[in-house]
């Protein structure tokens, strides 16, 4: 199979359409969710937590996806160290 350079994306062909009633789609699916769930941690614990307002629930996510992506960069910065 030979190797195709693109200068941008939209020069890339569009991936070939999913039958939903095809099996191998499903699986392909649930491979990609698998890998998602372990390359991305969770940005909550678990469990039910409730907010007295949306703007309290807002700065709960926000803070939530700030430690998040700090973590992301102690993590890439020690794996640059070793």
């Amino acid at each position: 199979m030979s190797v195709r350079k693109y200068r941008d994306v939209s020069e890339m062909l569009p991936p070939p359409p999913l039958d939903p009633t095809d099996p191998a789609t499903w699986a392909t699916i649930r491979e990609l969710w698998g890998f998602l769930a372990r390359a991305l941690p969770p940005l909550y614990p678990p469990g039910v937590r409730r907010f007295r307002s949306i703007e309290e629930m807002n700065r709960a996510r926000e803070e939530a996806t700030v430690e998040s992506a700090r973590a992301l960069h102690r993590s890439r910065q020690a794996a640059r160290r070793t």
